[in-house]
């Protein structure tokens, strides 16, 4: 969170310039990197983060009534990348959930319901058969051993999947940390 950011986002909503170049210094970077974690071509993500600092400049005088301006920063970006995956027919692994506001209380709790939201969607778009040994790993508490021996296939095939399981998850949990 940046410091005094009550004060500058009602400062922004008045129109001062420096308060926006403030606060677009400091969240920029993230907005960017957010982005570049689901949309490859690094252009793109630059001018859509950009394009997000360009609406909330243009509907500023909405950010005093924001109770969580790292929560709606997130929702702008993953709603833009969303957007671009429509547009671009590329799939981009975030649930299209429509919440501008935070109904969760805390930003913390905003963050944390998020998070299960995304990681639940992501666990539901993995292949069949990995996500059978991720649910058995690690919702079940089963171990290698016995979800090789209950699947027919080798430990080796289950680590695996665990492996890239945890990788595709990482990516998730990794590009909404950048808001926290």
């Amino acid at each position: 969170m940046l410091e005094n950011e009550k004060i500058l986002l009602e400062a922004i909503a008045k129109g001062d310039e420096g308060s926006f170049r403030r606060v677009f210094e400091h969240y920029y970077p993230k907005v960017r990197c957010f982005l570049g974690h689901f949309i490859s071509s690094k252009d793109d993500a630059m001018d859509l983060a950009q394009n997000i600092f360009v609406k909330i400049w243009l509907h500023r005088e909405l950010l005093p009534m924001i109770k969580s301006f790292g929560a709606y920063l997130y929702t702008m970006s993953r709603n833009a990348a969303i957007d671009y995956g429509r547009t671009n027919k590329v799939s981009i692994p975030l649930t299209d959930v429509s919440e501008t506001d935070n109904p969760y209380g805390t930003e913390s709790e905003f963050f944390a319901k998020e998070t299960e939201i995304q990681v639940a969607e992501m666990i539901r778009r993995m292949p069949k058969k990995r996500r059978r040994i991720f649910i058995l790993s690690r919702l079940e508490g089963k171990s290698n051993g016995e979800i090789a021996q209950e699947l027919g296939i080798s430990r080796k095939t289950v680590e695996n999947h665990i492996y890239l399981a945890l990788c595709e998850l990482r990516k998730i949990t990794k590009a909404i940390a950048i808001f926290l």
